[in-house]
């Protein structure tokens, strides 16, 4: 019984990530209309976390089968468990790095998060302007916007940060290099 349910979670979850990708929202960057311009995670990034349950759901069912025939001296339960674990991770990063997102108006920005709810900052409340974290995928670290004297959002350096920086205007709050 157990080891049906391992083999369903190994087939079904790339299975649902495939189809929600294919037949979900588009996520394409929104520029240049006339009242905001919208910044998500690049469809690329996703369908890359995709492909890789994919890959990982197939490989799963595959080491499961051959130990359940005995031909790997290994459980099956263990090795569908692995990959099981690896594949409602990556789901769940999916998910939650799918619903990122930057939108910039003339006079603010609404900032929909991994987790949690949507954050409205004005730009002329904001304090400072801070690189974090490591290098992404544009080339750009995340930036952390302050306001009040405590993080109100990040921008995820996966977004197009620079285009962001361009909308806000706000060049002076960007730490300063000697």
């Amino acid at each position: 019984m157990t080891e049906t349910v391992l083999f369903a979670i190994a087939l079904l979850v790339p299975l649902a990530a495939t189809v929600l990708e294919h037949m979900g929202d588009v996520r394409i960057s929104e520029r240049h209309h006339s009242h905001h311009d919208t910044y998500v995670v690049p469809v690329s990034f996703t369908r890359a976390i995709v492909l890789a349950m994919a890959f990982m759901g197939v490989l799963g069912l595959l080491l499961g089968w051959l130990c359940h025939e005995g031909v790997l001296s290994v459980s099956s339960l263990v090795v569908l468990a692995f990959f099981d674990a690896f594949l409602v991770t990556c789901l769940g990063l999916w998910l939650c790095i799918g619903r990122y997102r930057v939108s910039v108006f003339s006079d603010s920005m609404v900032v929909t998060p991994v987790v949690g709810r949507n954050v409205w900052v004005r730009y002329d409340e904001i304090e400072r302007l801070e690189w974090t974290g490591l290098r992404m995928e544009s080339g750009f670290r995340s930036l952390a916007v302050w306001v009040d004297g405590r993080r109100a959002a990040t921008l995820l350096g996966i977004v197009d940060v620079e285009q962001i920086i361009m909308s806000m205007d706000r060049f002076d709050l960007l730490p300063q290099t000697n």
